[in-house]
């Protein structure tokens, strides 16, 4: 997968914390320099130039090809080496990290996938590594209650 660059900027980063409620740096616009929170990075795929391959919006109706399949977002890791300031310039590298299956009585197989980000500094500092784990199932989750 391609690297992307993130430029941590002072706008998108107020933007962040007013959505957030975070009353303290939603205050003004952060000076350069400001530590931002520690799950902003998240933010950093509204600048990955793939980010919706395969994606479609909430309750759009599946294709032919993925017809009944969910795919649910199960956990969000951070792993901080150095603090994200206001002014920095990432490049974020995305890989595929570990897979596994599982058998589940409402919704299938479950496969899990981890998608890892290394996001690293200017210098080439690695600053944080995120993991997200998907989980994808072979039929969409129903609200139907399981019978025993």
């Amino acid at each position: 997968m391609a690297d992307h660059v993130f430029p941590v900027e002072a706008g998108h980063v107020l933007a962040f914390a007013r959505a957030v409620g975070d009353a303290d740096l939603a205050a003004e616009i952060p000076a350069q320099g400001t530590v931002v929170p520690a799950t902003f990075v998240a933010a950093s795929i509204q600048f990955d130039p793939t980010h919706m391959r395969g994606m479609k919006p909430a309750g759009a109706l599946s294709d032919s090809n993925t017809s009944g399949v969910s795919v649910l977002h199960a956990e969000q890791h951070f792993e901080y080496f150095a603090p994200v300031r206001v002014g920095d310039l990432l490049t974020v590298h995305e890989s595929d990290g570990r897979r596994w299956r599982k058998q589940s009585r409402r919704a299938g197989a479950l496969v899990f996938r981890e998608i890892v980000k290394e996001y690293r500094s200017s210098s080439d500092e690695l600053v944080l590594r995120s993991r997200m784990v998907l989980v994808d199932t072979e039929f969409a989750v129903s609200d139907e209650p399981v019978s025993s």
